[in-house]
């Protein structure tokens, strides 16, 4: 005879197939779940041989922030790009301050030649550098505390690493803004072509032009396009040619702005295109670098839904394993 506990078990997951579970224990689940999948991957990464960095374009490289919860996410998102474009570009990494000794070893080891800024280090400089500029150093320095529609809470004003840390800690001319949660997935030559070309002083932008379609179970079951497609640059995927990038411009900017600086996660990537627009000159991205949606023509995918992209680690994985 089964266990209680076994046929407890049983008894949730046939409720989950029927769809029958209370709202709030299915996120449960799904979270778990999630939980499990990073957890596995974070392992799984480990596996796949190191990656040397800082020898190729040294006026152009790749920006990531991530904390100790993405160290994993950022070595796939990383060796991904740079197994698929066959270059050893320059990459720096931006903490958020939640990352461990073992951290920095484990992403230097799988990142030879990597360079790794910890907050305290950043906010002194960053500090420094725009104390003459109240707006800027007030949404760089004030943390501001917020939940995701999982209840998570996190600083929104992070983000402004982003914007500030990324540009003015950089030692090159060309800087690709890159969320830990892009995977690539074939060559992606519109981005190579744009970083090696010095001359180019325009920018490149990914935008969001899919969205996704779910049951009411809040499952994603398929995606469709967006009617207008967006004109805006999302910022997990930006090729910014820094002579684009203002201090003064996002100064004035965030004066007239200040009362979405509170209430807007995503206020780093509207000063952003406040940078593009001002400039002109900037296009947007081909269809084959996606957000969220994937196939097999799609070079490059930010996956702001976690679960998608644990669900397409295994086409990484297959590409790393073949090179090792």
């Amino acid at each position: 005879m089964a266990s209680n506990s076994q046929n407890l078990v049983k008894k949730t997951y046939s409720l989950l197939a029927e769809k029958r579970l209370p709202w709030r224990l299915s996120q449960w689940l799904t979270r778990r779940k999630e939980e499990a999948t990073r957890n596995k991957y974070d392992q799984l990464v480990l596996q796949t041989r190191p990656y040397i960095t800082g020898q190729d374009s040294p006026h152009f490289e790749v920006h990531v922030l991530l904390g100790h919860r993405h160290v994993g996410m950022t070595l796939w998102c990383v060796k991904s790009l740079l197994h698929h474009s066959g270059r050893k570009y320059f990459v720096v990494l931006h903490e958020d301050g939640s990352l461990t000794e073992q951290d920095i070893a484990t992403l230097k080891q799988h990142l030879i030649n990597v360079r790794v800024v910890r907050k305290t280090e950043a906010d002194e400089l960053i500090r420094e550098t725009i104390k003459h500029l109240p707006n800027c150093r007030d949404y760089r320095f004030s943390p501001k505390e917020t939940s995701d529609h999982r209840g998570i809470k996190y600083n929104m004003h992070i983000f402004a690493l982003r914007l500030f840390d990324f540009n003015l800690l950089s030692n090159a001319s060309k800087t690709m803004v890159l969320d830990c949660d892009v995977l690539f997935f074939a060559p992606p030559l519109e981005i190579m072509e744009w970083a090696e070309a010095p001359e180019d002083r325009n920018s490149l932008f990914s935008i969001e032009q899919y969205i996704p379609k779910r049951n009411s179970r809040y499952e994603v079951i398929g995606f469709e396009k967006k009617n207008p497609l967006p004109t805006d640059a999302n910022a997990g995927l930006l090729c910014l040619d820094k002579r684009a990038y203002k201090l003064e411009f996002i100064e004035d900017w965030i004066a007239k702005n200040r009362e979405l600086m509170d209430k807007v996660a995503t206020f780093e990537q509207r000063a952003y295109n406040h940078l593009v627009q001002v400039k002109g000159g900037s296009s947007p991205l081909p269809d084959s670098y996606s957000f969220n949606y994937t196939d097999d023509q799609v070079k490059a995918t930010h996956f702001a839904i976690k679960e998608l992209f644990f669900k397409n680690l295994e086409r990484v994985r297959s590409a790393l394993s073949q090179a090792n």
